[in-house]
């Protein structure tokens, strides 16, 4: 089943699914809008369900199955000149224009009922706000979303003039074939994942951190022993704090942390595949809900290299990436466009095929000693502050505190030398972060904006932080406590290219 032509509003393309010819969705899109919606009303279902009002279920059902063929009969997309247009609404129409040159991005998403029924949902990503910024249509036949996504991407490298584009016809304009054809470009595969190293990137990486709160009732076990049990051994036995109940917990404990770190990671990533098509970028992952990722390599703006301390000893890192697109983007959705794990050997490769002349990294310029003061003293003092309170508060044994002033004092040194930046070749190297060190490399054409902010301690210290300023969300790229001097000379550079 394709999606249906439809006769246009008024003058257009010269017949069904030629140029400028509106069509509608796939015939099987109310289905799963009347899902998404049934969805959002399972309160009042349960509700009437008991009140037992099964005929008012009923009349419920029937208005939103008949509101979503209502809405799928009103929504029509075409590819004409220059933009993609999509109107929608049943009683307000709606209409929106998406020019080819500010296409960002374009997802094809399936889950497993989309998989299993042959459909796709097509997102295009513009740099909009975070409501603004895509356009879905969910849902279309598979091929005819891949070869509405490559047109897409043809026509936007085309009209934007970018390096690589092919020639030939933008869809929409004269002397495009029936239907959004493009042609296929071969694919380089740059970074492929196994199973065992996906579960590796959650059990090193944040998933881990993330399920240290689930924890909690593991420890709960012992309090639901059944009473049998706690007859024959003892009470004492299963005490939660009896060697027994520790060496049983423990090592369950660990099972289930890394089990459900390892587990989040495999249904996120699973099947993780990084190439290169021509100039774009394609990332595919998910084991139950498959996505695809199809990023212009020309709107990448950031390339962050992500190394925990625990990878760091592995020798492995993780690469995100930050496009002109993820604008408004929940962290989640950003993970999308992140290599979770690679081998630190091949950084670098990876570097020049995602901003070519940014590798290998250089060798950074660290920070003044006034920055490495001042690092130690923002940790130290606050210890120092909190030991002494509990060491009067607590005697004697809050005394113990204290050794808690030495170890801020080496986080402080941690952190400073793992700040640094360098600037070379057109590209700005900025790092920072002890436990999880980052190096954020922009590409100084790329920024949008750059700014230095002094704090008053910053200023008895002589020391600034440089701001720069790229599209997309994520944290923004940072030189931290630099030189004041050197942090102006920094902005100068990047404000003037």
């Amino acid at each position: 089943m394709r999606s249906e032509p439809v006769e246009p509003g008024g003058p257009g393309g010269p017949g069904p699914g030629g140029p400028g010819w509106p069509r509608r969705l796939h015939p099987l899109s109310p289905v799963f809008l009347s899902v998404r919606e049934g969805r959002r009303l399972w309160p009042l279902g349960l509700f009437l369900l008991a009140q037992r009002r099964l005929w008012l279920i009923g009349v419920a059902v029937a208005v939103v199955v008949a509101v979503a063929v209502l809405s799928w009969l009103r929504r029509t997309y075409v590819l004409e000149v220059g933009a993609l247009r999509v109107e929608q609404g049943v009683l307000a129409r709606r209409r929106r224009v998406v020019p080819f040159d500010r296409i960002q991005q374009v997802d094809l998403v399936r889950k497993p009922l989309h998989r299993l029924l042959g459909v796709a949902t097509l997102r295009v990503e513009t740099a909009g706000g975070p409501r603004a910024s895509e356009v879905d249509l969910d849902v279309i036949a598979l091929a005819e979303a891949e070869r509405l996504r490559a047109a897409l991407l043809r026509a936007r490298a085309v009209t934007a003039g970018l390096p690589g584009a092919v020639d030939g016809p933008v869809p929409g304009g004269a002397g495009t074939p029936s239907g959004p054809e493009a042609s296929p470009r071969p694919e380089r595969t740059l970074v492929r994942l196994t199973l065992g190293q996906v579960a590796l990137a959650g059990v090193t990486g944040s998933r881990a951190a993330a399920v240290l709160a689930l924890l909690s009732p593991v420890f709960q076990v012992v309090d639901q022993v059944p009473r049998w049990l706690v007859d024959r051994l003892g009470p004492e036995v299963l005490a939660p704090s009896s060697p027994l109940a520790v060496a049983a917990l423990v090592p369950v404990a660990a099972l289930v942390w890394l089990g459900l770190a390892a587990g989040s990671s495999i249904v996120t990533d699973a099947g993780f595949v990084l190439a290169r098509s021509g100039d774009n970028l394609v990332v595919r992952r998910g084991l139950l809900e498959r996505r695809e990722a199809v990023v212009p390599l020309g709107r990448i703006q950031v390339v962050r290299i992500e190394e925990s301390l625990l990878r760091r000893s592995l020798g492995y890192a993780a690469v995100r990436i930050q496009s002109a697109g993820s604008a408004g983007r929940s962290d989640h959705q950003a993970s999308r466009l992140a290599v979770p794990l690679l081998p630190a050997v091949r950084v670098n490769q990876l570097l020049d095929e995602l901003l070519p002349g940014a590798a290998p990294v250089p060798r950074l310029r660290p920070p003044p000693p006034a920055a490495r003061r001042r690092a130690i003293r923002r940790r130290a003092v606050p210890a120092l502050l909190v030991a002494v309170a509990a060491a009067v508060a607590l005697r004697p044994w809050g005394a113990l505190t204290l050794a808690a002033v030495p170890l801020a004092a080496l986080a402080g040194e941690a952190a400073y030398r793992s700040l640094g930046h360098a600037r070379r070749g057109g590209f700005l190297t900025a790092r920072r972060g002890a436990l999880l060190r980052s190096t954020a490399v922009v590409p100084v054409a790329k920024a949008q904006s750059a700014r230095v902010h002094s704090s008053f301690f910053q200023r008895r210290a002589g020391l600034a932080t440089l701001h720069v300023d790229v599209a997309g969300g994520g944290a923004m790229p940072r030189v931290t406590d630099e030189a004041a001097p050197t942090a102006e000379a920094l902005l100068a550079a990047v404000v003037n290219r």
